[in-house]
């Protein structure tokens, strides 16, 4: 045991204790990392049709919470620029 620790012990050492530091946090971040496993799961249940019209729906759900939430308005002029 002259040569110091082994590296192999090292890296596991290492790994316990970030995880130990860094688990409390998951209990505050869960509520997102379920979300996210129902809508795959939701989607992975359903047609592909769906699934591909949701990545393309995003953008007006994006719009209609903006509205909402007054971030903008509905009669807000849009200038496209081309």
């Amino acid at each position: 045991m002259s040569k110091g620790m082994n590296h192999f012990v090292l890296v596991v050492y290492s790994n316990a204790l970030a995880s130990l530091i860094l688990l409390p946090a998951t209990f505050f971040f869960t509520r997102i990392t379920l979300m996210q496993n129902c809508v795959i799961i939701g989607v992975i249940y359903n047609s592909p049709t769906l699934a591909s019209a949701l990545a393309n729906l995003i953008p007006a759900f994006t719009f209609f919470l903006l509205v909402i939430f007054r971030f903008v308005s509905a009669a807000m002029p849009f200038d496209f620029v081309v």
